[in-house]
Parts: C-alpha cells; structure tokens; sequence
C-alpha cells in the first residue's frame, strides 16, 4: 500500500479544528441566552398588549365596561401580582369577576419574570369610549407604567433585561425598553 495517495487528517489538525470550534461556541454562548431572554421579554410584553388592546376593544364592541386584572386562579387577585396572568372579563359594576362574565384567560409568565405597576393597581377597567382607570389604587390614569423585568435583571443592563409598557388615560400603550435609574425590577 502507498501512502503517497492517503487522503484524511492528522490528528494535529483535528485537534486545531476541535479547539477553534470549542472557542466560538464558547463565544457565542453568552450571546445566545442574550437573543433568548430578549425572545422572552418581546413575548410577554406583547401578550399583556395584546390583553390590553383586546380588553379594550371589547368593551367598545360591546358598548361596556370590560376590566382586565391580575389574575388568582379563575378570580382578580387581591394584589397587583401580574406575574400569575390576568383575566378579561365584562363587568357588572362591580369591579369583581361573577359567573359568566370572564371573556379571556392569559397565562402566567415565565418563572422568574416580574410584571409589576408603577402604582398599585390590580386591575384596569375600560369603558365604552376607550378610556381605560386603574383600580387598587387612586383610580385616575393620567399615565401608568408596567414594568417587565427578566430574573436576572442587573444595574448597568435595564435596557437589555427590562421593558416598560406605558398606558395612558386614553388607553393607548407603548413599548420601551427599560430605563436605567427610572426602571425599577424587584
């Protein structure tokens, strides 16, 4: 046999080529969690904005007040524990949830992310006009903040690890990143 005419690797080579890949997937580790954590921040912002839009326009469809709120198992929660999800219902003016009356059930977060108001609110109740007020608290809405954190939330990283969804008094929202000294994550 001629080994002039021998093709394949040395075991030098194979080992070259087996570092330079640990070294790159060692590199692009950190920015793969990075992609995944923002994958899930832009997932639960919009399901709660998405909630939000459909609350509201379902009570312009309807012609009446439909409230979102956090959600306890199949009733609002006492506190404004948003991470567990929330409830769409119609209400009867009672700002509470009565047989019948629940439109639409949304999940909790993922474990770890926090959905916290600015203000102590547990739920926001939508009129027939669009204008939405927040309950649990003052109850006017000239504006109000949610803020979505990741659970590895950290100073010097809020924009990356944080989103705000503002509401005003109108019922309109808007997503921003998270702001460092002005977002605050549990």
């Amino acid at each position: 046999m001629d080994c002039r005419y021998s093709r394949g690797f040395t075991l030098i080579e194979l080992l070259v080529v087996l570092v330079i890949g640990a070294i790159l997937l060692l590199l692009a580790i950190p920015n793969f969690s990075g992609l995944i954590r923002t994958s899930h921040l832009t997932t639960q912002s919009h399901s709660f904005i998405t909630a939000a839009h459909f609350a509201r326009n379902e009570a312009v469809r309807r012609n009446e007040h439909v409230l979102i709120c956090a959600r306890s198992l199949q009733e609002c929660a006492a506190v404004a524990d948003w991470e567990n999800g929330w409830l769409v219902f119609v209400d009867n003016g009672n700002n509470n949830v009565d047989e019948g009356e629940v439109i639409r059930v949304f999940d909790a977060l993922s474990e770890g992310y926090s959905l916290q108001p600015n203000v102590a609110a547990t739920w926001l109740k939508y009129s027939p006009d669009g204008s939405v007020r927040r309950g649990g608290g003052s109850g006017g809405l000239p504006l109000m903040t949610f803020r979505l954190c990741a659970p590895d939330v950290k100073v010097g990283e809020f924009k990356e690890r944080s989103r705000e969804i503002v509401i005003n008094a109108t019922g309109r929202m808007r997503l921003q990143f998270g702001r460092e000294g002005i977002t605050k994550c549990p």
